[in-house]
């Protein structure tokens, strides 16, 4: 059925998307860093800003922008150079909170904590998760890149609407991306409840997150 609208080997796509989704990256990591820190609600209003961020690249890969991204480098590299700087924004602002939570502990001499506590430090309101997740997604213009590439191997313009095949491609990659964000803004409950019997671990794990997000930020720029 779906090779009449030219839909090729969709099998193949269907486990490749999947895989693909499942490859941690900034979006996720953002997630899940929120659902520990913050909660599943305001995760998942992270993870929603995500699927819109997706959502707008896919359309803009079926606009055409790939083709206007690869007809002028200098635009491709201030995109990239953008994004590069926001994740690096985002790693900062993390490495700021590890630093002033050791500080107020160490001053207080209590024991080295995760992240401070409730009281001492503003929550994380829903709408601004949403705006940083949107920005953050929409901050990388090689997923134009790649979505192109990766969807043009397995439609067949020859056959059937090749919009329609695409649209296919682009929803089924998205239903692997609300399943595993969904599924991400749910464990932090658990892993908050790890972390807070070993705050060393969330020290580090934190620190974690802020040095992947440089390593997504130099790949940006030098990839």
């Amino acid at each position: 059925m779906l090779g009449s609208i030219g839909v090729v080997d969709y099998p193949t796509f269907l486990i490749g998307s999947l895989l693909i989704i499942l490859c941690p990256g900034p979006n996720s990591l953002y997630v899940l860093r929120t659902s520990v820190a913050e909660g599943a609600r305001v995760a998942f209003a992270g993870a929603c800003a995500v699927f819109l961020g997706d959502s707008i690249l896919l359309l803009a890969t079926y606009l055409g922008v790939a083709a206007l991204i690869l007809a002028h480098p200098s635009i491709f590299f201030a995109l990239k150079c953008a994004g590069a700087a926001y994740l690096s924004w985002l790693a900062f602002r993390i490495f700021s909170g590890i630093a002033a939570s050791l500080k107020a502990r160490l001053s207080a001499g209590e024991a080295i904590a995760a992240d401070r506590p409730k009281a001492e430090r503003a929550r994380l309101r829903p709408k601004v998760a949403f705006k940083t997740a949107l920005a953050l997604s929409l901050s990388n213009p090689k997923a134009i890149l790649f979505m192109l590439s990766f969807f043009l191997p397995f439609i067949n313009a020859e056959k059937g609407h090749p919009g329609l095949a695409f649209l296919v491609l682009a929803l089924t990659l998205q239903f692997w991306s609300v399943c595993y964000l969904t599924a991400l803004t749910q464990i932090g409950k658990a892993l908050l409840f790890f972390f807070g019997r070993r705050p060393l671990w969330g020290i580090v794990g934190n620190g974690a997150v802020a040095l992947l997000f440089l390593f997504f930020a130099w790949k940006l720029v030098a990839g």
